[in-house]
């Protein structure tokens, strides 16, 4: 079963990912040149692949290719996030240490501490290991073709958004058919004998396809029996 990848949260926790690396106490804490430089380049490619999210969030329903792609990557910014937090965290430690000992033993700590973390070859391993899948996944993005979306384009995708018709071509849609028979059953066994209105709400983030499921369920045509009319509302 396809599991869409919101872009907007995603786009928010690379937003998230910006801060920490340029954050000053990391910076600061960091002072080995070869561990700036990895950072930087992650900076670099994290950028250049967050200009194509808008793209890739398009074509992922119709492109499992493009689906997977999106995946690994929400895998890999957890793990970038998680070695940030660990640079993060020392660095607070060392903050701590600093304000509590005697200036003695605070010169030792400070000397003592960025030599233990950077000379730790597990933590270096890490540190290229995800900078390897970093590049990994820019070089798919130029095989899958994503592009930067422009803002006239990114304003067009937002209004045919807001403003969906019923239509849906459902040879170009993946990974829904759990979902759709799952809500056929709720429409099919639906009791309108009292005479209620019953609503059957399609919950998620935005980007995730509900709009498109709507659809699927809309001109699908073994409900036509269960309802005497059928309306496409956009509100």
């Amino acid at each position: 079963m396809l599991s869409v990848v919101g872009e907007a949260a995603l786009t928010a926790f690379f937003d998230g990912l910006f801060g920490k690396l340029s954050s000053s106490d990391i910076l600061n804490f960091v002072t080995e040149k070869r561990v700036r430089k990895e950072l930087k380049k992650w900076e670099i490619t994290l950028r250049d692949i967050r200009a194509v999210l808008d793209d890739a969030e398009a074509k992922q329903m119709k492109n499992q290719y493009v689906n997977n792609w999106l995946a690994d990557l929400q895998g890999l910014a957890y793990d970038v996030d998680d070695i940030l937090d660990e640079f993060a965290t020392k660095a607070l430690g060392r903050k701590l240490t600093s304000l509590e000992e005697p200036q003695g033993i605070k010169n030792k700590v400070q000397n003592i501490i960025p030599t233990f973390m950077f000379d730790n070859k597990k933590m270096m391993s890490k540190i290229k290991k995800v900078g390897a899948r970093m590049n990994d996944l820019a070089t798919q993005r130029t095989q899958l073709e994503l592009r930067v979306v422009n803002e006239g384009a990114r304003s067009d995708r937002m209004k045919q958004r807001l403003q969906p018709t019923s239509l849906v071509d459902e040879t170009e849609v993946y990974g829904r058919q759990e979902e759709k028979k799952e809500l056929l059953k709720l429409l099919s066994s639906n009791d309108s004998s009292h005479n209620k209105a019953s609503v059957i709400p399609i919950i998620g983030m935005g980007g995730i396809g509900k709009t498109t499921l709507a659809q699927l369920l809309y001109n699908d045509t073994s409900i036509e029996n269960s309802f005497e009319y059928k309306a496409w509302l956009v509100k």
